[in-house]
């Protein structure tokens, strides 16, 4: 609990982890399962709202790039 109230977490495309390998390798091996975003900062700090939907957006725009297919995009 203590790690994310100091923020050792964030979203994709906040942190410093290169995702687009990744996602690379994902539409390589055809995988057909669900990405998830997880928010897990603290609220006082950083609306988890704004973060997952920033998480979400960053990932999506990945996998257009990497012309994988998103099939519920809701």
């Amino acid at each position: 609990r203590q790690a994310f109230l100091d923020g050792a977490f964030t979203v994709p495309g906040d942190g410093c982890i290169d995702f687009e390998p990744i996602i690379f390798s994902l539409k390589e091996i055809n995988y057909n399962g669900w990405i998830v975003v997880e928010a897990e900062q603290d609220p006082a700090k950083a609306n988890p709202l704004i973060y997952a939907k920033k998480g979400y957006k960053y990932l999506k725009d990945l996998l257009i790039k990497s012309g994988v297919e998103i099939i519920n995009d809701k």
